[in-house]
């Protein structure tokens, strides 16, 4: 079934990228399971397993572009098995009878496993240092607005002044913690799969943990205590902490979009020469990009979730699970590559509109100062008292329309305890915004720390 992610017209704009399309494209999977089939060759030569010559044979025709993928597509029509052909190809390949020595000792799962982790290792490499990227540009943008005042909203309705860097503070937070998330799971996600058909390397006789330590080492991937081929849960976890990185960056995508809605209209995304935002409403100017974000985010946790229903499997192998994580790798990966060189551009090209947020923070008559004037009261009053005070004279101002900080001045249980000119003074966005600079500072703070140190790794 042909969907918007196959369109060659659509899916570069939305859903990946060509840099993902190489990792996942049918030339690279191959190189990879013959990178496999070279290290194998390689190891089981210096183990005295195959005759050297014939390993060095191997290598040297481990190479895609020596294969004609015409016959390969039609011997994979021909035996309807996903490793095969590749097999046969280098029969037709390799001089001297090395064709014989091709695959030896091992089965189907572990050429494909093993070539998938490099492919994902080769993604992964490349997503995190665009993830560092958005770090980057998130936490300077923080302390760029560090003292940008701005109406903060809870449950969609306004709240209390806070900056803007603050709220993309929150943003850098989450995206470090997933980056560090990630670096834990890569600990566990790249190993390699090098056991037999039931896991026991029965087809290496005594010498299978010697040819697994060296083929893996060979690849760059860690060796795993037991066969994997019915234990998938590291490569779960691998998606579903690239799932969360798109769900951090779908809820940026939220935030702008939300906050470019005409009626608030204090950030807009960059609107590039040519831009259109309706084929019927000239005037629109649409926060596309955003949305992207936010669509991205739900098709890549539709994903990931799918691959939860990949661990549970039968005995000692079941390709069910790995027949399904090929399409499911290549979407999560794909969208979220998309997904983060989107959002880097959002934040580094954001249009900021001060003059709106400042005329947003007026637009309830003072209410949104409640929380403010109730602490200063309660000090002569005590807490709930004050807060009955505020919050009856804030109903009033909002169902007549008028300034809270007018009736405060006219209220006898007020005057007493705060004058006009405290109540004016209290009534100040800046100083009410706490530690929002603080918190965009060491968002910083923490961002330069970790540059640093990966530095000196």
């Amino acid at each position: 079934m042909m969907n918007m992610a196959d369109s060659t017209l659509l899916q570069d704009m939305y859903f990946t990228t060509p840099e993902m399309k190489r990792i996942f494209g049918d030339r690279n999977r191959i190189q990879k399971q013959m990178d496999c089939e070279a290290a194998l060759a390689d190891a089981e030569a210096e183990l005295g397993i195959i005759p050297r010559a014939m390993a060095d044979e191997i290598m040297r025709c481990s190479n895609v572009d020596l294969i004609d993928f015409e016959v390969l597509q039609a011997d994979f029509v021909r035996t309807g098995h996903p490793f095969v052909p590749v097999v046969h190809a280098y029969k037709k390949i390799c001089q001297d009878q090395a064709g014989e020595y091709v695959h030896w000792g091992a089965t189907t799962q572990d050429i494909l496993d093993t070539g998938t982790t490099l492919q994902l290792k080769e993604a992964f490499t490349l997503l995190m240092k665009r993830f560092e990227r958005l770090y980057e540009v998130t936490a300077d943008a923080a302390c760029r607005y560090k003292n940008l005042v701005m109406v903060g909203r809870t449950n969609g309705q306004q709240a209390l002044p806070i900056t803007f860097g603050y709220k993309i503070a929150v943003w850098g937070f989450e995206i470090r913690e997933n980056i560090d998330r990630l670096h834990e799971c890569s600990r566990r996600a790249f190993r390699g799969q090098l056991a037999g058909a039931v896991g026991t390397m029965a087809s290496f006789g005594t010498r299978g943990l010697a040819v697994q330590e060296r083929f893996l080492q060979k690849l760059g991937l860690s060796v795993p205590p037991i066969a994997w081929s019915v234990s998938r849960h590291h490569y779960a976890e691998l998606m579903n902490d690239l799932a969360l990185m798109a769900a951090t960056m779908g809820k940026m995508g939220t935030e702008i979009y939300a906050l470019q809605k005409s009626e608030i209209g204090e950030v807009e995304e960059a609107q590039g020469k040519g831009s259109v935002g309706s084929s019927t409403m000239p005037h629109k100017r649409n926060p596309f990009r955003a949305m992207e974000l936010s669509t991205n985010a739900r098709l890549a946790r539709g994903c990931a979730a799918t691959l939860m229903d990949c661990l549970e499997l039968e005995h000692e192998r079941d390709p069910r699970g790995a027949s399904a994580e090929i399409p499911l790798f290549t979407q999560i990966c794909s969208l979220v590559h998309a997904s983060v060189e989107r959002a880097i551009g959002l934040v580094e090209h954001l249009t900021v509109y001060p003059a709106h947020m400042q005329r947003n923070l007026g637009c309830l008559h003072g209410l949104i100062f409640s929380e403010a004037i109730m602490m200063h009261l309660g000090r002569s009053v005590g807490r709930q008292t004050a807060h009955a005070i505020v919050h009856e004279l804030s109903m009033k101002a909002f169902q007549e329309e008028s300034n809270l900080g007018d009736l405060l001045k006219q209220d006898p249980r007020v005057q007493p305890y705060l004058s006009a000119d405290d109540i004016d003074a209290i009534m100040k966005p800046e100083r009410y915004i706490g530690l929002a600079p603080l918190f965009a500072e060491r968002l910083k703070q923490q961002k330069d720390a970790y540059f640093s140190s990966s530095k000196s790794r």
